[in-house]
């Protein structure tokens, strides 16, 4: 239950951004803030550009709903803040949020306390086999995911970029699946498995964001024993790295034989909250309304 003080003290919804997803951060911001008000919450909207930060500070909001996508928001920054001046905030601290954005990071950390697949991971210059995925380390959305067919591909992109870059092996997929883990009341539970269906190559951002280019089948088409193991490896990822409020932890499947293989690909830990998001789908074939899960979100709002 959210209590009766937070519903009355001023709650900020933080989104937009300066980073690629700033689009999609509004759309969530803004669902986000329309539940919040006609919930009665003491609820402000707020379009976070780089030359505005202060203004939060003059806000003087007890709580900030943290919806921004990518950077500032996911990686931590924004938890800094809230933390350097007092202010409640939602979705995981800076150290949990640093950790899950940088996916070479995530991956190497969590091989260390489960065992659990991973697509193999080059260095830009070790023994690449083709096809590979190149996509950024630290974004999300799937912005600026490619698929490389052969090394003359390879070479023309620029050495420099790929810095920032995570370079993958391609993994034959037969299922793209994602789970969304919440904190509730003290408890981590996951609500769902959903596979993804989608006509492009790669689930990339057109996909996404674009009504009737993907199609989320829930619960996905998997035998009981795949999907309890996807619930219970999705809380406990959620666990060892640190996540808090709520995130949604990508997987793909591949038969080999008769066996189902689970390759673990990154972990957001601001998911969507758009009209066509996934972690508000699943809740909803939880019977959490979008109204409920944001108000859960809210309840988990830690002090900095």
């Amino acid at each position: 239950m959210v209590t009766s003080h937070i519903k009355n003290k001023k709650i900020l919804v933080v989104s937009g951004g300066w980073s690629s997803e700033r689009r999609v951060s509004l759309k969530s911001g803004k669902n986000v803030f329309k539940s919040l008000r006609k919930q009665k919450f003491n609820v402000f909207f707020f379009d976070l550009k780089k030359n505005n930060l202060h203004k939060i500070i003059k806000l003087k909001p007890y709580l900030i709903f943290n919806a921004l996508h990518g950077e500032f928001g996911e990686d931590g920054g924004l938890s800094c803040f809230a933390n350097k001046h007092k202010i409640r905030i939602t979705h995981s601290n800076q150290i949990s949020s640093i950790l899950c954005m940088d996916k070479k990071l995530c991956k190497k950390y969590l091989s260390k306390f489960i065992k659990i697949c991973t697509p193999k991971t080059y260095s830009s210059n070790n023994h690449l086999q083709f096809p590979l995925i190149i996509k950024p380390n630290y974004g999300g959305s799937s912005i600026g995911v490619k698929v490389i067919k052969d090394i003359t591909s390879f070479n023309k992109i620029n050495k420099k970029l790929l810095k920032n870059y995570i370079i993958e092996e391609k993994i034959n997929i037969n299922k793209e699946l994602t789970v969304t883990v919440i904190e509730d009341e003290e408890k981590i539970e996951s609500l769902g498995v959903t596979e993804i269906i989608f006509n492009s190559k790669i689930y990339n951002y057109k996909s996404k964001y674009t009504k009737g280019f993907s199609k989320h089948i829930i619960p996905a088409n998997l035998n009981s024993k795949d999907y309890r193991y996807l619930m219970n490896i999705s809380k406990t990822i959620f666990k060892i790295l640190g996540c808090k409020s709520i995130a949604r932890i990508d997987f793909i499947m591949r038969k080999n034989n008769s066996k189902n293989e689970f390759f673990f690909l990154e972990i957001n830990t601001h998911p969507g909250l758009t009209d066509i998001s996934l972690a508000p789908e699943q809740a909803k074939s939880r019977n959490i309304s979008y109204g409920s899960l944001v108000k859960k979100i809210v309840n988990t709002a830690y002090e900095a």
